[in-house]
């Protein structure tokens, strides 16, 4: 089984992003990710590596956590559904459930999804032409083949919560992007929800949690992956968490966490999620991931290719949580060179290299000294005042690319203002005293950009803000707002390169139709031509262009949302092993 691809590092960035903007917000913050690792699935693809299964998910999980972990994200807890603790909670769980008559012993026949855990209504499958042209049945979410079960087993009273369902889906902002909600409520009022099958007779599934109180049944994999969420909150000691702030799951799963989940929280007795962020798949130039086409990206090997700071950037700069998102290491470097290297980096170059900044200093800098730059001082100041509301309603609702633009925009102004007053002319001149009004102005934006992009690049906001000297106490949201410096301080020693430059990449896969040419790099073989200095030339000014408009757009939303005090629990999905 081979390694997490981008759409898994997506979950884990973006919730990670979120973790780390709340923390810098003063909230305590509780970010749990990790694997789940019982099923069907999971037994037959062990069983399929001549392995053990415990020792087959050690191996996967692994590879989750290390892609995690290029990523930079820095989780609190990882949880592995194999774990003794986890256990405890699911058996303890079910036994709550049964006792409240929850739970009754039926007979199961229908249609069952191996690859997705999943079982199905003859309404949620449909007839395709299998690889030899005969018709097969599979699910009508996710393609998938089904199987038709006859078994008997425990059954859960799902249809007994459809109005409480209904009633939790009332807010708004329960699930979101709003399509998803809509998604949700459509699937609730389309027809009477079936009771759930949540066991499976132990001669069919061996590696899962026994029934605690009929030890001939294992119980379903979903019930016992969704309750990591209450183990990682510390239940049953007390205190625990309660409920999760924020749960991000991809789309291909809501129906798992915005039915089921909260279904069996009501019956068990504890309140639901308060929110459900939901995000769309991730093509690769325009074609699903498919190892047929060989343009899978492998985590760990794209972040090498480019940097972890790099991929981390992309996936946040690109990914639109409501819509499908594509990867191309070709736009992934363009963008990185365009606004790590040259937007941000040239710039701290500028301000703080020792050919200009001679005294090795970031200057004093006052609301005047921007307007004493002219119309460019002005036009960068005021965009640098309006920064922090805008950036925090774009982060409040997990639009980081929005937050993102803004930013850039900020460092556009500045830039504009480094190129057209030309301090390195005015040092040949000996106008030392404008020229560290020029790099005033320009160091003092690059502070609440740093502080500002600590949640979606860290590393490098740190090193940022270890170049201005910021003090690590001086790193919080509250500080990432226009001040003025009345004294000068020294910079920080570092004078290595923010961000280096990469190497252009050649076309993918999915860009030459050619199959296994691996999506996070070149092959030796030799490579259709790519396009000319020109063409890309044009092409990244449009792209600019066109995230500028938006931005720009962007510029003229309401204010900030309002602040929300008290512990925030921040909750990644398990990523699933079976998938």
């Amino acid at each position: 089984m081979k390694a997490p691809h981008i759409g898994h590092a997506y979950t884990s960035v973006l919730t990670d992003a979120m973790a780390r903007y709340q923390k810098i917000k003063g909230k305590k913050v509780l970010y749990a990710t990790g694997t789940d690792e019982h099923g069907l699935k999971i037994q037959q693809a062990a069983t399929a590596n001549n392995e053990d299964p415990k020792k087959y998910c050690d191996r996967i999980s692994d590879q989750f956590k290390e892609a995690i972990q290029i990523c930079e994200c820095d989780y609190d807890d990882y949880i592995r559904t194999t774990e003794e603790r986890h256990e405890k909670v699911v058996q303890k769980i079910w036994t709550i459930l049964e006792e409240k008559g929850h739970i009754y012993k039926g007979s199961y026949e229908g249609w069952y999804c191996v690859s997705d855990e999943a079982f199905l209504t003859e309404t949620q499958t449909k007839e395709v032409p299998g690889p030899d042209g005969k018709p097969i049945r599979v699910s009508a979410d996710s393609g998938r083949p089904v199987e038709l079960f006859r078994e008997e087993n425990y059954k859960f009273r799902l249809s007994a919560f459809q109005k409480d369902l209904l009633k939790w889906l009332e807010n708004e902002s329960v699930v979101k992007p709003v399509q998803f909600r809509g998604d949700v409520i459509a699937w609730l009022t389309k027809e009477e929800l079936p009771d759930l099958s949540i066991s499976r007779p132990i001669d069919r599934l061996k590696w899962g949690i026994p029934v605690p109180s009929d030890p001939s049944h294992s119980i379903y994999v979903w019930l016992d992956a969704l309750f990591n969420y209450l183990t990682v909150a510390g239940y049953p000691d007390e205190p625990y968490v309660w409920p999760p702030n924020i749960q991000v799951i991809g789309k291909d799963i809501l129906k798992f966490h915005a039915i089921y989940w909260p279904a069996f929280l009501i019956a068990a007795g504890f309140e639901p999620p308060k929110q459900l962020l939901v995000h769309c798949h991730w093509t690769v130039e325009g074609q699903k991931m498919s190892k047929s086409i060989g343009n899978v990206v492998n985590v760990v090997e794209a972040a090498e290719r480019v940097s972890p700071t790099a991929l981390r950037y992309f996936l946040l700069r690109q990914g639109v949580p409501g819509s499908d998102n594509d990867f191309s290491m070709m736009q992934l470097i363009n963008v990185a060179n365009s606004d790590l290297a040259d937007n941000l980096g040239n710039l701290l170059q500028r301000c703080t290299g020792p050919a200009i900044n001679v005294d090795q200093i970031a200057p004093s800098i006052f609301e005047a000294d921007f307007h004493a730059l002219g119309q460019e001082g002005t036009d960068l100041f005021n965009s640098l005042v309006q920064l922090p509301d805008k950036v925090s309603k774009r982060f409040d609702d997990f639009e980081f690319y929005m937050g993102l633009q803004s930013i850039m925009l900020t460092l556009k102004c500045a830039n504009i203002v480094m190129q057209s007053k030309k301090p390195w002319e005015l040092k040949k001149q000996n106008k030392m005293d404008d020229v560290y009004l020029i790099l005033g102005a320009c160091i003092e934006t690059l502070r609440v950009v740093g502080i500002m992009m600590q949640p979606i690049v860290p590393s490098l906001s740190s090193k940022l803000l270890d170049r201005l000297n910021v003090d690590a106490s001086q790193r919080t949201w509250n500080h990432a707002v226009f001040t003025e410096q009345v004294e000068k301080r020294p910079l920080g020693a570092d004078q290595t390169i923010l961000f280096k430059r990469i190497a252009e990449a050649q076309p993918t896969a999915a860009a030459t139709n050619k199959p296994n040419v691996a999506a996070n790099g070149p092959k030796k073989e030799k490579q259709e031509k790519g396009p000319s200095k020109k063409e890309k030339k044009e092409k990244k000014q449009s792209e600019k262009k066109a995230r500028n408009a938006e931005a720009l757009k962007e510029e003229k939303t309401g204010n900030e949302a309002e602040e929300k005090g008290g512990d925030k629990m921040v909750i990644e999905t398990p990523e699933v092993l079976k998938k």
